[in-house]
């Protein structure tokens, strides 16, 4: 675990949260309509979403449960003996080097979605952040995911090392932060899945590769390069993860 500022944390994420004023967080959506949430298509969408843009994501996946609509769909699945898909009709929907993922998958699903983080972690493919995907979105349970936009939000806010940068620790130090702060975090209504989210939204909006310090609303940032503008402001489209949302939930809900 990477010990964190618990307090400078929690500004960061009420900064953030409130630059994105009227954008509807994953706690909120789920409180809304987690019951409609697939767990299936919770794994699938983040197993294969390694190295793969959002738009292309959602693209390939619903291609994908075109073919394989259900978990019991792709468990009756087998590959041939070279590892191509057997059906010709769901050959090229993913890329070739994604086929031992999904013939993982196939295999874990003869017993259902592993609701625990092991049984996720045995299926190949699947590291520490897909599976906090999906115990979060899939399942609902409590989980922070933190992808690369996360640590670089986190790496440039409080000037962390290149040893610091390593998602695990970091991932474990917020999640310490999370239950140290859990009050105050009520109060600003935000859940462990929401830290994850703030900080990818930013990181894709305003902190990217080239961050756009002029409309960074972030206060005390160690690599701000340049004076924020007043007010500090980010444009926000809210459905910009419509796409991949809505691939979530059971075919018959969509």
């Amino acid at each position: 675990m990477l010990p964190l500022p618990g307090y400078r944390v929690v500004r960061l994420l009420a900064e953030l949260k409130a630059a994105a004023r009227g954008f509807t967080w994953e706690s909120a959506v789920w409180a809304e309509s987690g019951r409609r949430r697939s767990p299936y298509r919770a794994l699938v969408l983040f197993g294969l979403s390694a190295r793969t843009r959002d738009a292309l994501l959602a693209d390939m996946c619903r291609r994908f449960f075109r073919v394989f609509p259900d978990a019991a769909a792709l468990a009756a699945w087998r590959p041939a003996q070279d590892g191509g898909f057997a059906a010709g009709e769901a050959r090229g929907i993913v890329r070739p080097g994604q086929l031992p993922v999904i013939a993982s998958m196939a295999d874990a699903l003869t017993a259902g979605v592993p609701r625990e983080r092991d049984g996720l972690l045995r299926i190949h493919g699947v590291g520490e952040k897909i599976a906090e995907c999906v115990l979060a979105y899939g399942w609902g349970e409590e989980a922070l995911p933190l992808d690369a936009h996360g640590v670089r939000v986190l790496s440039r806010v409080f000037g962390l090392g290149d040893r610091e940068r390593t998602p695990a620790p970091l991932r474990e130090g917020l999640k310490w932060v999370y239950h140290s702060q859990i009050k105050r975090f009520a109060a600003l209504s935000i859940a462990m899945v929401d830290i994850h989210e703030i900080l990818r939204l930013h990181g894709q909006l305003c902190c990217s590769r080239t961050p756009q310090c002029r409309r960074c609303p972030v206060s005390g940032c160690q690599s701000r390069r340049q004076p924020a503008d007043e007010p500090a402001s980010v444009e926000l489209d809210p459905t910009i993860w419509d796409d991949w949302r809505e691939l979530l939930y059971e075919p018959d809900a969509v």
